[in-house]
C-alpha cells in the first residue's frame, strides 16, 4: 500500500506539469477575465483521496472594464480530480473548494454586474479536450460574500462558515443543491437593514435556465432560530427582473419575526417574547427594477398567543388577531396598506380588543378603533414609559380615530379624534414631579384636539383638589415638543401646601459628562414649563406656606409664557383679609420678578410679624406688638429658584394704617424713664397711626409721623429715620414739651422741644440727645435704577424757636421724602393683566 501511495506521488509530480498546463488552457478558454495567482501546485494530500490543483492568493477581476473592485480574493482555491479519471486520461473537476475568501458582486448604477465571468459560448468542453468539468460538490470555507447593487440601493453581506453545494452544468441548464449555515451580516434595502446579525441555515435546489435567463427556486427552507421558512418560487431576469415568489413561515414567534425587521421598526419591541401559535406568509409578484415594483402581499395573525417580557414579568394573554399587509394596485407607498382586523387578549385579566387600518403610507390615513379595562400598575409594567416612574389603579379607555395622520398630528376635529379615559384611584409618580399623584379619580373625554374634564379629584402630596374644565391643543402639545397645553379650569381644593407645591416640580436634567443619569437640573426650585399656559378660578378652604395659614383663598390665576398674573386673590390670614394682584415674571428661576399690589384689612401686628417670621430682623419682634393692620402696598421684588428673597432690589411704597396700637416691652422705651414710669412704658397705647412706608436699596425710609400715646408727658411723639436690611438703625423723635399749654393762637408754632436720636444696630444701640435742630434738606432722589437713595435721616434740619408773635409756618426738623421711581413699562412678550 504505501508503494501504490509513493508511487502515485511519484507520478502525479512527473506529470504535474502536463496537469497545469491543461488547467489552465481550460480555463482561459472558459473565462473572460484574467485570474492571478502566486502559484499553482498539483498535490495528492489536500484533497485526498482526490488529486488538486491547489491556486494560491488567487485574485479574479470583474467583468465591468472601468470597475477596479475585483470580483473575488481566496487564499486558496482548490479544484479536485478523480484518480480514476487520471488513469483513463481525463482530467475532470469533480469538486472545487474556495477558502479565506471574499466575493464582491456589485451592479453598477446602470444596471451592469460585474459578474459575467464565463464565455457564453464556450460552456461545454471541447470533445477533443480531455479536460472537462463535472462538478458533484462545491463547499466554501470561511468565505465572505458581499452582493452591492447601486442602481436599487441594496447591499448584502453573507459569511458562510462551512457551506456544501453541488452543481451540475450543461449548455442549457445549471442545477445548484445547496446546504449549510450562512452568517447574514446585513441586508440593506433602502436606508433600512434587515437580517442584521443573523444565522440561517439553508437547504436550497435552484435551477438556473440559461438561454431563457430564468431562476427556479424549488421548496426550500430557511432556518432562523426556532423558525423554518418555505420558499419557491421563480424570477426571470431575462431583461428586468420579475418574481413569482411564495413564502410560508411555521414555528416562528415574536423573536423570528423582529428579525426580519429593520431595527427603527423592531427595537421597542426586541425585549418582548411570545407563545402560542404565530403565522405569517405572503407572495412577491412582478418586475423588480429601477421603475417599477414588485406587488407585496403579506397576511399574519396569531390564535391564543401569549406576549410577555422577560424583564418586567407581565404578560399579555389569549391574544388573537388577523393582518394583511400589501403594497397595493400601484406596488408603492400611496397605495400601501395595514390592516389588524378583530384583535383581542387580555393584560392580568382585563380585556382589550380593537381594529386597526393604515392606508397610504406617503400620506397616512388612520382608521382606529380600541377600548380596555386597564390594571395600570400591569400596563405600565408591560409597556414601560419614560416618564412614569411608577403607577396603580384601574382605568378605562376607549379611542377612535379616523383621519390623515398629519391632521391627527395638527388640530384634529371632534369626528376625527374623540375617546374618554376613567380614572379610579390611580396612584401615579412621574419623573419630573417630586411628589406623586394619589387617588386620581375622575373622566377626561377627547374631542379633537382638546381633552374636557368634566370631573377630575386626587391630591398631589399633601395638596388636594377637585375640579372640572379643559385642555386645549392636548394632541399636538404630546407629538410635537415645544407645542403650547392651556388648561382653563374651575379648581377647588381643601388644602393647598405651597411648601411642596412650589417645588413640586423638577425636570430631570439631560446627563451630561460627570453628571449623573436622573439627576435634576442644577439648583433645584420653582420651574415652571414654558409650553403650559393656565386660566384657573380656584378656591382652597386652606393654604399652607412656612408659617402662613390661610383660609378662604379665592380668586383668578392666568399663566402666560411663564408669567403668572391675577386680577384679584383673596385670602383669610393672620387673622384678617389679604387680597393680591399683579404679575410673577419666573422665566429666568434664577431671578424672578414680582410686581403686586397687595392689601390688608384688620391684621393683627402681632400676627403678621409672626407669620413673616419678624421680616427678618429682631430689633421690633411679634411679641412687641399689638394692634390692627390696615394697608396697602405696591411692591416690586425678586427672587432666586429658592424663592428666597433679593432685598437689594426691593422696591416699595406702604401705606399703612395702625388702630388700637400697643408696644409691648420694648427695651428702647425703657430708656425713656424720665418721661413716664417705667410700668407705663412697658405697655404703650397709641391712637390711630397713619404713614407712607417706602423700601428701597436694602433701607425702610419712614417720613415723619405724629404718635399720640397714653404717656402724659410724651402724648404726642414725632419719629422719623430709617433701618436697614442689616439692621442699622437712624431713628429722629422729637417729643413737644408741655403740649397743649401755648396759646391757640400760636398753635402753629412747635414751641420747646425734645430731641432724641436712636442710633445703632439691633443689639447695640444708644439714645442720645440732640442739642440743635438742623436745617431740612430736600434730597434729590434719581429713580431705582440709579442705585441712589434718600438722605440719610441723620441730616436733621436746624430750627429756631418761635418768637412770640405773629405765627410763622414751622418747618419740620426733620424730612424724608418719597423715592422717585419709575413708571413700570412692559417688556418684550410681557403684558399687564390686572
Amino acid at each position: 500500500m504505501l508503494a501504490l501511495l509513493v508511487g502515485a506521488v511519484g507520478g502525479v509530480w512527473l506529470g504535474q506539469d502536463r496537469i497545469i498546463g491543461l488547467f489552465v488552457q481550460a480555463l482561459n478558454r472558459r473565462l473572460q477575465v484574467p485570474v492571478q495567482a502566486s502559484r499553482l501546485e498539483v498535490s495528492v494530500l489536500d484533497q485526498f483521496p482526490r488529486l488538486s490543483v491547489t491556486l494560491h492568493n488567487v485574485v479574479v477581476a470583474g467583468s465591468e472594464p472601468t470597475d477596479t473592485v475585483k470580483l473575488a480574493r481566496a487564499r486558496r482555491l482548490y479544484c479536485a480530480f478523480d484518480a480514476w479519471d487520471l488513469l483513463a486520461g481525463r482530467y475532470h473537476i469533480r469538486a472545487v473548494t474556495l477558502a479565506d475568501a471574499q466575493v464582491r458582486v456589485r451592479r453598477n448604477a446602470q444596471g451592469r454586474g460585474n459578474y459575467h465571468v464565463l464565455r457564453p459560448d464556450t460552456t461545454a468542453p471541447a470533445a477533443t479536450s480531455p479536460f472537462g468539468m463535472e462538478l458533484e460538490g462545491i463547499e466554501l470555507q470561511r468565505v465572505r460574500v458581499l452582493y452591492e447593487d447601486a442602481s436599487r440601493h441594496q447591499h448584502f453581506s453573507l459569511h458562510t462558515p462551512q457551506l456544501r453545494a453541488a452543481l451540475s452544468i450543461t449548455d442549457a441548464r445549471l442545477d445548484i443543491t445547496a446546504q449549510g449555515v450562512a452568517q447574514v451580516a446585513a441586508l440593506r434595502l433602502g436606508n433600512d437593514e434587515y437580517f442584521q446579525r443573523k444565522e440561517l441555515t439553508v437547504s436550497t435546489t435552484l435551477v438556473i435556465d440559461r438561454p431563457g435567463q430564468k431562476l427556479t427556486i424549488e421548496p426550500s427552507q430557511i432556518h432562523i432560530g426556532p423558525a423554518a421558512y418555505a420558499v419557491a418560487g421563480t424570477i426571470d431576469y431575462q431583461r428586468a427582473a420579475v418574481l413569482d415568489v411564495r413564502c410560508e413561515a411555521t414555528g416562528a414567534d415574536v423573536q423570528s419575526v423582529l428579525a426580519l425587521l429593520p431595527p427603527r421598526l423592531a427595537q421597542r419591541l426586541a425585549g418582548y417574547r411570545s407563545r402560542g401559535a404565530v403565522y405569517f406568509g405572503g407572495t412577491v409578484r412582478g418586475e423588480l427594477s429601477a421603475a417599477r415594483n414588485p406587488t407585496v402581499a403579506v397576511r399574519f395573525g396569531c390564535k391564543e398567543a401569549s406576549f410577555y417580557h422577560p424583564r418586567y414579568q407581565q404578560a399579555i394573554d389569549h391574544v388573537s388577531l388577523t393582518g394583511a399587509f400589501t403594497n397595493g394596485s400601484s406596488q408603492a407607498a400611496r397605495t400601501a396598506e395595514l390592516t389588524l382586523n378583530n384583535v383581542r387578549g387580555q393584560l392580568s385579566g382585563r380585556p382589550f380588543s380593537g381594529n386597526l387600518q393604515i392606508r397610504n403610507f406617503a400620506d397616512p390615513r388612520v382608521q382606529l378603533q380600541a377600548q380596555a379595562e386597564l390594571d395600570v400598575a400591569r400596563a405600565v409594567r408591560f409597556f414601560p414609559l419614560a416618564t412614569v416612574r411608577q403607577a396603580r389603579g384601574n382605568a378605562t379607555v376607549r379611542l377612535r380615530l379616523n383621519g390623515r395622520l398629519q391632521d391627527l398630528r395638527h388640530r384634529p376635529t371632534a369626528a376625527q379624534a374623540s375617546g374618554e379615559l376613567a380614572l379610579r384611584d390611580v396612584y401615579l409618580q412621574l419623573r419630573d414631579f417630586r411628589q406623586p399623584f394619589t387617588h386620581l379619580t375622575g373622566r377626561l373625554q377627547l374631542q379633537g384636539s382638546d381633552v374636557a374634564v368634566p370631573a377630575l379629584s386626587g391630591e398631589l402630596g399633601n395638596s388636594d383638589f377637585r375640579g372640572r374644565g379643559t385642555l386645549r391643543n392636548v394632541t399636538r402639545w404630546l407629538l410635537q415638543p415645544g407645542q403650547p397645553l392651556r388648561l382653563e379650569a374651575v379648581v377647588a381644593s381643601r388644602l393647598l401646601d405651597f411648601n411642596q407645591l412650589l417645588y413640586a416640580y423638577q425636570p430631570v436634567a439631560t446627563p451630561s459628562a460627570g453628571q449623573k443619569q436622573g439627576s435634576t437640573t442644577k439648583g433645584d426650585g420653582l420651574r415652571v414649563p414654558a409650553s403650559i399656559a393656565l386660566n384657573l378660578q380656584t378656591t382652597a378652604a386652606q393654604l399652607r406656606f412656612r408659617r402662613l395659614r390661610g383660609r378662604t383663598l379665592r380668586g383668578t390665576l392666568h399663566l402666560q409664557d411663564r408669567v403668572f398674573t391675577s386680577p384679584g386673590l383673596t385670602l383669610l390670614a393672620a387673622g384678617g383679609q389679604v387680597s393680591v394682584q399683579g404679575r410673577v415674571d419666573v422665566r429666568q428661576p434664577q431671578l424672578m420678578k414680582a410686581s403686586t399690589v397687595v392689601g390688608c384689612q384688620q391684621v393683627p401686628l402681632d400676627s403678621l410679624f409672626y407669620v413673616f417670621e419678624d421680616f427678618g430682623q429682631q430689633f421690633i419682634t411679634q411679641r412687641h406688638l399689638r394692634g390692627r393692620l390696615t394697608a396697602t402696598a405696591e411692591v416690586d421684588s425678586y427672587f432666586d429658584q429658592h424663592l428666597t428673597p433679593l432685598t437689594d432690589r426691593l422696591e416699595a411704597e406702604v401705606h399703612a394704617t395702625v388702630r388700637q396700637g400697643e408696644l409691648l416691652n420694648f427695651e428702647p422705651m425703657q430708656k425713656l424713664s424720665f418721661l413716664a414710669s417705667r410700668a407705663t412704658l412697658r405697655h404703650l397705647r397709641f391712637a390711630e397711626l397713619q404713614n407712607r412706608l417706602y423700601v428701597q436699596s436694602r433701607t425702610v425710609y419712614v417720613p415723619e409721623m405724629d404718635i399720640r400715646s397714653n404717656v402724659k408727658a410724651a402724648s404726642l411723639i414725632r419719629v422719623t429715620g430709617t433701618h436697614t436690611f442689616d439692621q442699622q438703625m437712624d431713628y429722629h423723635v422729637r417729643i413737644p414739651l408741655l403740649p397743649g399749654l401755648l396759646p391757640q393762637v400760636r398753635a402753629g408754632a412747635e414751641g420747646p422741644m425734645l430731641r432724641l436720636a436712636i442710633q445703632g444696630n439691633e443689639r447695640d444701640f444708644t439714645i442720645r440727645y440732640e442739642r440743635a435742630a438742623r436745617e431740612p434738606t430736600a434730597p434729590v432722589v434719581a429713580g431705582p435704577a440709579t442705585g441712589t437713595r434718600p438722605s440719610s435721616a441723620s441730616s436733621a434740619p436746624r430750627t429756631t424757636a418761635a418768637p412770640i408773635g405773629p405765627a410763622a409756618v414751622a418747618k419740620p426738623s426733620f424730612e424724608i421724602k418719597k423715592p422717585v421711581k419709575k413708571p413700570a413699562q412692559p417688556q418684550t412678550g410681557e403684558y399687564f393683566d390686572f
